[in-house]
């Protein structure tokens, strides 16, 4: 069981999906492999811990850099 952060009810690190689930909760259109490649890319809040031989990237992704990430977002900054 993750631990969780007791003012948020979060867990302290997220996985891929969770994460995903963060940015279409704020209204950002997000997927796995888009949140993925933008990690790798430093366009995202996280990092790259291992990369194996066949390309698969471990990442590491803390609850409180993506929320920090996502505050500074908000839809209302967002031009059409």
């Amino acid at each position: 069981m993750k631990a969780k952060k007791p003012d948020t009810g979060l867990p302290l690190t997220l996985t891929l999906e969770e994460c995903a689930e963060l940015f279409r909760s704020r209204g950002i259109p997000m997927d796995k492999k888009r949140l993925s490649d933008g990690i790798k890319s430093g366009h995202y809040p996280g990092r790259v811990i291992n990369i194996s031989p066949t390309g698969r990237a471990k990442l590491e992704i803390w609850t409180i850099d993506v929320l920090a990430f996502l505050e500074a977002r908000t839809p209302s900054q967002v031009v059409s």
